[in-house]
């Protein structure tokens, strides 16, 4: 069987409209977060993952559920509020990332996660708790590939073995996006912006943005982050209804079956 194609893995792009953002596809708020919730969240962190190891961070994607230091700076009200005013809606969290290495993850745009009906609901930040080396994997993203064709689940799924369908689908799908998209950027020529953030800046991406955690150059160097997905509140019905923190955020309470991440000898936290 040939390998898919751009067209066979994706939708043609939306009309040019206010959900665009901007021409990049990404808004960039420097010296953002206070120092004080990303202390309480880095305890946190050194507490539950360092003390034994665990530079990937919580194995699960939903460890907000369970950690309030993820709440308190992930719906720190300034940041949901130019979260609200880039998507149209009040944005619910859902997703963490939160390890203190590369992800590694490959060139993807992350509309294919969700079903069609989210749309331009939904926006992903990337929070440094460092000055990020160059050498540490840093995050990488295509300015204006937001206004590129879309990659969908359903067309990424109907390219994928029946084997490969579970929960770890998105790693799987980089077989057959990562050679469409270095070939894109290949042919045109493009280079794509290497993200050197300091201590406190915030990277919010648009969910059409073509982005990835890049190979770092020294294995398993530092790279204190945290990435966190949202999508509006009023645009997911696939999900539990979400909740309102004391401060005024949001959260989707999802529950996931905590056995597929964590290990027989190690209970999740």
């Amino acid at each position: 069987m040939s390998s898919p194609t751009l067209e066979d893995l994706t939708d043609p792009p939306p009309p040019e409209g206010p959900r665009d953002w901007n021409d990049e596809g990404v808004v960039i708020l420097k010296k953002f977060l206070p120092e004080t919730l990303m202390q309480e969240y880095e305890a946190c962190w050194e507490r539950e993952n360092g003390s034994i190891g665990r530079v990937q961070g919580w194995p699960d994607p939903i460890p907000y559920t369970r950690h309030i230091p993820l709440q308190d700076i992930l719906l720190w009200q300034p940041l949901v509020d130019e979260i609200e005013k880039l998507i149209g809606e009040p944005p619910g969290l859902h997703l963490n990332l939160t390890g203190w290495v590369s992800t590694e993850r490959d060139w993807h745009q992350d509309t294919y996660l969700n079903p069609p009906h989210v749309g331009d609901a939904y926006a992903a930040v990337w929070i440094a708790f460092d000055d990020i080396h160059p050498d540490s994997g840093p995050f990488q993203y295509v300015p204006g590939s937001h206004r590129w064709r879309i990659v969908t689940q359903k067309k990424v799924m109907a390219h994928l073995a029946p084997s490969e369908r579970d929960h770890r689908w998105p790693k799987y799908s980089e077989r057959l996006l990562t050679p469409v998209f270095e070939q894109m950027l290949a042919d045109g020529g493009i280079e794509p912006v290497t993200y050197l953030p300091s201590r406190g800046d915030v990277l919010i991406w648009n969910g059409r943005t073509l982005h990835r955690g890049s190979r770092a150059n020294v294995k398993n160097m530092e790279r204190k982050a945290l990435i966190a997905h949202y999508s509006g509140i009023n645009s997911r019905p696939d999900m539990p209804k979400a909740e309102k923190t004391p401060d005024g955020g949001y959260f989707f309470p999802l529950k996931t079956d905590l056995n597929l991440y964590y290990g027989e000898s190690e209970e999740p936290r």
